[in-house]
């Protein structure tokens, strides 16, 4: 028996394109199993949560979407990953005439692959004991983050402060903006009232109508300085805002590292099997192997391999989370504790995924290099 399936095309493959895998459902890729989803909606479904709102503290908001999106990826990945292994194997295991029942899943995380990978592997080791033998060419696939995904959720992490909040933590003498009403201080524009210092214009009244240099009371077409009888549009704070809100924290880039990098796109695995001898068993298997290892390393290299240190990475900020964001209220602390307990979930299932893969493709040498 012979495995027909046709190749990957060559080129970049987008490793989220998984919904092409035989027995998995766009639906079933977004859902996340466990209480994670019931507490945090946010969790179940398609699309991303990097523009939810999570709390009113601006800052912990960033730390919570990044994550929850960092853990939901892993989530999807992770099933993608067991189902795309355990596919690969029961296949091969048909070839080789494995019943089904032996394939069977195991009662754990990722247990969709060691149950078709386990009776695959056994049965290699049969037929290599036989004296048989067949020699693997691997060139493995390359893999490239997504820029554009990455920035996107940068992006989510920066963090812009209420008006309101600007001008009552800012120090006066570094508060600057436009002033809707009067101002009271320095204009960089033109200054439309009594200039405190040089006027360059004035009006038939004795008003300046020009750029003061020094203190302008009254209208300000540009920039005003400390002082606004009225409302201030767009404030900043010198020296203030930046070090103590700043664009992007440790949390926030871990996690958005890990979501850049389940957005990669790469390059398939390229594989070339021959059989050192003729025997039926051996045919059969270098037949098989052809047809399936490509998707079997793409499974174990290109996607887990490569993902397991960014999963393991969304878990510790999980864990640390809950001390940083303490206050942000129930709703960011509930879904925080379901995402975390999602991308520990997926961090197990990518380990137990990518070793039932290894245990087949180490037999045959066709390690992904």
């Amino acid at each position: 028996m012979r495995t027909e399936v046709a190749r990957s095309p060559r080129g970049l493959l987008a490793l989220v394109v998984v919904a092409s895998i035989p027995g998995l459902s766009c639906a079933e890729l977004g859902r996340i199993e466990g209480v994670g989803e019931a507490v945090c909606p946010e969790l179940r479904g398609p699309g991303d949560v990097l523009g939810a709102q999570f709390s009113a503290d601006a800052r912990a908001n960033a730390k919570v979407r990044t994550f929850v999106q960092a853990a939901k990826d892993m989530a999807a990945v992770s099933a993608a990953i067991e189902a795309q292994v355990a596919d690969a194997c029961r296949r091969i295991g048909a070839d080789l005439g494995i019943p089904p029942a032996q394939m069977a899943p195991r009662d754990e995380a990722g247990g969709q692959a060691s149950g078709a990978c386990g009776p695959v592997s056994a049965a290699i080791d049969a037929i290599l004991r036989q004296g048989a033998g067949v020699q693997v060419a691997v060139t493995p696939p390359a893999c490239q983050a997504n820029v554009q995904a990455g920035a996107r959720c940068s992006g989510a992490c920066d963090v812009q402060l209420d008006p309101g909040q600007i001008v009552a933590q800012c120090e006066p003498a570094r508060l600057s903006g436009y002033c809707q009403g009067r101002c009271a201080g320095r204009c960089e524009g033109r200054c439309t009232g009594q200039c405190r210092g040089q006027c360059s214009a004035y009006d038939a009244q004795g008003r300046c109508v020009g750029s003061c240099n020094g203190e302008c009371d009254g209208g300000c077409d540009a920039t005003c300085h400390a002082r606004c009888e009225g409302i201030w549009q767009a404030p900043q704070c010198a020296g203030m805002v930046r070090a103590a809100m700043p664009r992007a924290d440790a949390e926030c880039e871990a996690s958005c590292r890990a979501h850049a990098d389940v957005y990669a796109a790469c390059t398939p695995a390229l594989v070339q099997v021959r059989a050192s001898h003729g025997a039926e068993m051996v045919a059969r298997l270098a037949a098989t192997l052809q047809a399936n290892l490509p998707a079997l390393l793409h499974a174990e290299v290109a996607l887990g391999r490569r993902l397991l240190g960014d999963a393991q990475t969304v878990v510790q900020v999980g864990a640390a989370l809950p001390r940083i964001v303490g206050d942000a209220g129930a709703r960011a602390l509930a879904c925080v504790a379901g995402a975390a307990e999602a991308s520990t979930s997926a961090s197990v299932r990518i380990q137990v995924s990518v070793r039932a893969s290894a245990s087949v493709t180490g037999r045959v040498g066709a390690t992904g290099g």
